[in-house]
């Protein structure tokens, strides 16, 4: 142990007096704790030190902890001022972080085409998930018309590498039939490439393969393994059909209490769908005005995230005064909302529970907003539509400012 302190010691007085090395192998000590307690905030300072000298690797590690905070407090604009410099050197992670500020507007003003060519130079240089980010930018159209062939290309290139979110986008891009033959057997393929080191996305996509039958023989017992393992991970997504699976016996005994467990998981996460469904069982459930305004509360969240039979449930506790202070105004606002003849939830996803239930939740809305008619005078009609119109306006603002699809997320 005192030998150890010693050469700490012996450390810390070279890297004082300019070692580079001595800087860098300090920074590296407290960055993993070998030897010492682990410590980010030294390893920040000795990273900075060795930076200062014009090393383009530390550069690039100091930008990164700028970026995300580690070790130093977050700060945007020296994230961007360490890994210019050390982009400048040809420091592909450096690269390929700037890229990530230029998309999401860290710093920076947000700006695809710089996004772009950052990832298209850390690619070239080998940069894996580069190449996986540069798919992304072409399949969404971010910076560059879409592309789903050059974006299936930089995927294909980045999950030879072993990237998972790579490989599970060409699965998707397969099972979807999105730019390329549509083909489930090879989406399988793909996602089980993916789901091999456990990523719960993949997981939960060849669950959704196998529920269905979708290149591969049906087998629920097997799709719901998958999803489980995906659903105990924490993905949202996965949680909500455990819950499903759980309310109507499929795959496993029914269980109320345990569709509802999951469902409050994944609500807690902000899935629209596992917000009504949970929403939904309180209020059938509802023995007080506590359970109601709970109940409110959930169908509130969805709601505000387009989900239309949350919308109508909405206007019907407005209405009814469940919950929440009696409001025809608003009660009306809400049903108008749910009226458009659009999806419910606005996903894709093979074999979701609800498709096309829509259309009930929409006439029960117009008939509901026919009744609240009777109560109004010409006036208060003429406010209603009107709250209704400021509603949708609201709402299509909340969608607007949504964050981008982060491009380190994985197509779902």
């Amino acid at each position: 142990m005192a030998k150890e302190n010693t050469d700490i010691s012996q450390l810390i007085t070279e890297a004082k007096k300019g070692n580079l090395t001595a800087q860098l192998t300090l920074a590296g000590i407290y960055e993993e704790g070998l030897g010492e307690t682990q410590n980010f905030g030294l390893a920040a300072r000795w990273f900075l030190k060795a930076a200062k000298q014009g090393f383009a690797k530390a550069q690039a590690i100091v930008g990164e902890k700028y970026m995300l905070g580690h070790g130093v407090e977050q700060d945007y604009e020296k994230a961007i001022f360490w890994l210019n410099k050390a982009a400048e050197q040809n420091d592909v992670d450096a690269m390929a972080n700037l890229a990530w500020c230029f998309q999401n507007g860290l710093g920076v003003k947000q700006d695809y085409e710089k996004a772009l060519q950052c990832f298209q130079k850390a690619a070239r240089f080998g940069h894996v998930s580069a190449r996986y980010n540069l798919g992304y930018m072409y399949a969404q159209g971010y910076g560059v018309k879409q592309d789903i062939e050059e974006a299936l290309n930089w995927y294909k290139r980045a999950a030879k590498e072993g990237n998972t979110k790579a490989q599970l986008n060409i699965g998707a891009l397969y099972a979807e039939g999105n730019g390329v033959e549509k083909n489930d057997i090879e989406a399988v393929e793909w996602y089980r490439k993916a789901s091999k080191g456990g990523y719960d996305k993949a997981l939960y996509n060849l669950g959704l393969m196998y529920l269905e039958g979708h290149g591969v023989p049906k087998d629920i017992n097997e799709a719901e393994k998958l999803i489980r393992d995906a659903a105990v991970q924490g993905y949202s997504r996965a949680q909500y059909y455990l819950g499903i699976f759980y309310l109507k016996g499929t795959g496993v005994k029914k269980d109320i209490s345990e569709a509802r467990f999951w469902f409050q998981k994944s609500a807690r996460e902000t899935y629209a769908k596992a917000q009504y469904q949970l929403a939904k069982m309180i209020m059938e459930e509802a023995t007080g005005e506590g359970d109601f305004t709970e109940a409110f509360t959930w169908f509130f969240h969805a709601a505000e995230q387009g989900h239309r039979k949350a919308q109508y449930y909405l206007g019907t506790l407005y209405a009814t005064g469940k919950g929440i202070t009696k409001d025809y105004v608003k009660a009306y606002s809400w049903f108008s909302i749910a009226m458009p003849a659009e999806s419910i939830d606005g996903e894709s996803k093979v074999g979701e529970p609800g498709a096309g239930e829509h259309i009930i939740g929409e006439s029960r809305a117009e008939k509901a907003m026919k009744k609240l008619k009777k109560n109004f005078t010409i006036d208060e009609l003429s406010e209603a539509i009107e709250a209704g119109e400021e509603l949708s306006g609201n709402l299509r603002n909340i969608e607007r400012n949504k964050e981008p699809d982060s491009a380190r997320m994985a197509a779902d």
